[in-house]
């Protein structure tokens, strides 16, 4: 009975993923019906104007700063209703790279920095820059691929709605949640379950011993592959702990354990996509989607990663 098990998916993290999903589904349809987004967004117009976004963009990039998953969530539903194109969603999701960035950063920072010191201020500071780099890339993108806004979204935009009650707002926002909550339970749980058995059987794991054997780093200390095989295999506190005590030890630089995290980082962006933003993206967006949006989102931050990590190697090694 026991052993039966072992097969099914831990509920912890199960009921720990969609809790943070729920609340951040109910917080985006708050803080939309109290129409509260509407006036940070303000202040990111000209840059979304520029971009050939429309006011859903900006409204997803500040509800960003509080929540990325709420972010989704407004963004999955303009499309469902066919407000915003695919092609909108893709920029505007890789617009909100910054905020979503922010709202993570001081959490890493204060963890790591006990362990790292001086590479964790690096690390951090290397990765707003890496942030800032693919909104300013995006808004370019947007600037060339969308067409310019209307006048009459553009007076839209410029008329802020009124504020509502606190009371009616929650009233509103129960039954928006309510209508989204289903898809996030029907589509995200079958999805959690495959990425569970594909990591149960090793698929991942595999997949990441043949990145790291097929790819050469020997411009690298040797001590400096536990910091990337961790970052694969698990995640980042693991290769923290790895890259503290080979710091600590004075076996590697500040500068090295940086460029170390950063490979982790790159190598890992296509696994942790699948593992662990697969599932939120299938529970806000069509199947299919879905997958497209997650491929352009991890491969620009893989290859902003790459970008920024080749010129650190260029200035310091």
């Amino acid at each position: 009975m026991l052993e039966n098990l072992a097969f099914l998916p831990p509920l912890k993290p199960l009921l720990h993923l969609f809790t943070g999903l729920a609340v951040g589904l109910f917080f985006a349809s708050f803080l939309e019906a109290l129409n509260l987004t509407q006036y940070i967004a303000k202040l990111t117009r000209p840059f979304v104007k520029y971009a050939h976004l429309n006011s859903l963009s900006a409204s997803s990039f500040a509800l960003a700063l509080f929540s990325p998953a709420s972010a989704n969530a407004m963004l999955g539903e303009a499309l469902q209703s066919k407000k915003i194109s695919e092609k909108e969603v893709i920029i505007s999701n890789l617009f909100n790279s910054l905020p979503s960035t922010l709202t993570h950063i001081p959490t890493f920072f204060f963890m790591s920095f006990p362990i790292l010191g001086k590479a964790a201020v690096i690390y951090t500071g290397i990765s707003c820059i890496t942030a800032l780099f693919r909104t300013a890339a995006t808004v370019l993108v947007g600037r060339f691929l969308l067409p310019a806004c209307t006048s009459e979204q553009i007076l839209s935009e410029q008329k802020l709605p009124e504020k509502k009650l606190v009371a009616q707002a929650l009233s509103l926002a129960w039954k928006r949640f309510l209508k989204r909550l289903p898809r996030l339970l029907f589509i995200g749980i079958p999805v959690y379950f495959l990425m569970f058995y594909l990591q149960y059987f090793g698929c991942f794991k595999s997949l990441e011993n043949w990145l790291v054997n097929s790819l050469g780093f020997d411009f690298l200390k040797p001590e400096s592959l536990s910091i990337i095989v961790l970052y694969m295999a698990a995640e980042l506190r693991a290769s923290l702990v790895a890259g503290g005590t080979v710091y600590q030890a004075g076996l590697l630089s500040a500068n090295e354990v940086v460029l170390a995290l950063l490979i982790g980082n790159i190598l890992s962006t296509p696994m942790r996509g699948i593992r662990h933003q697969l599932p939120a993206y299938a529970s806000y967006y069509p199947a299919g989607f879905a997958v497209k949006l997650l491929c352009c989102n991890q491969f620009s931050r893989a290859l902003s990663t790459a970008l920024v990590a080749v010129l650190y190697y260029l200035l310091f090694f």
